[in-house]
């Protein structure tokens, strides 16, 4: 009989990256793939080894809202959302500026987390002149969740202020409001839900908890207000 030590730590942790959900690794293998990107910081081209995937899937047991504070030169918060498929865990990171937990706090509300939860992350549309969009596309049972707080069915929501002389839209009160409805709605649902479905799972490792710093992800995504995520 062969044996195969067993990893403390079983989790996957994926990022919306490179137009795709990212598993990072720290060095290159073989069979890995290699990706160069531009630190924002630095302006430096680097290379970055890891892995593909267009969809994670699974039943949500936790939302955890972390925040780095002043442990590393630069402050890194947002939210990991924990996914259960059999003996798999996946741990989707959602910084606070991106566009995935953007797509997200919009969708949370009209989730059934009783049921497996689908994320896919793709290439978005793209207008003249700009950078293509990380589009991202949630599903349950093989049908679209739609989201949840639109302009049109706001519930609640605050309005988005217009600057006339800038002609720029400010979506930073909308943004925080939502994030407070993700806190105060959307975990506690999570948690009931998973308590029936499957037992808690305590973080055991410094990244799981969020203590690890992600890579850069430079400055924050230009806020899309239409919500056309869907990639057909």
């Amino acid at each position: 009989m062969a044996l195969t030590r067993r990893s403390e730590n079983q989790a996957v942790f994926l990022e919306a990256k490179h137009y795709c959900l990212w598993r990072a690794l720290k060095t290159q293998v073989p069979g890995c793939e290699v990706v160069e990107a531009n630190n924002p910081r630095t302006g430096a081209t680097v290379k970055k080894f890891g892995y593909r995937y267009d969809t994670v899937a699974g039943i949500a047991t936790k939302l955890l809202k972390y925040d780095t504070e002043r442990k590393y030169s630069q402050r890194y918060f947002g939210f990991k959302l924990h996914l259960v498929d059999g003996a798999e865990t996946y741990v989707i990171d959602m910084p606070y500026h991106s566009q995935l937990l953007r797509r997200f706090l919009r969708v949370a509300r009209a989730v059934d987390w009783s049921k497996p939860l689908s994320i896919t992350v793709f290439k978005g549309k793209k207008n003249a002149g700009e950078v293509e969009p990380t589009g991202v596309w949630f599903q349950q049972q093989g049908q679209t969740v739609k989201p949840y707080y639109t302009r049109e069915q706001p519930h609640g929501m605050p309005e988005a202020t217009h600057d006339s002389i800038e002609d720029q839209w400010d979506f930073k009160a909308q943004h925080r409001w939502l994030v407070e409805r993700l806190i105060t709605e959307t975990i506690p649902d999570i948690e009931t839900a998973a308590r029936k479905v499957a037992p808690p799972i305590e973080p055991h490792t410094e990244e799981e908890r969020g203590q690890e710093p992600p890579e850069d992800e430079g400055p924050p995504n230009t806020w899309e207000a239409d919500n056309s995520d869907v990639p057909f």
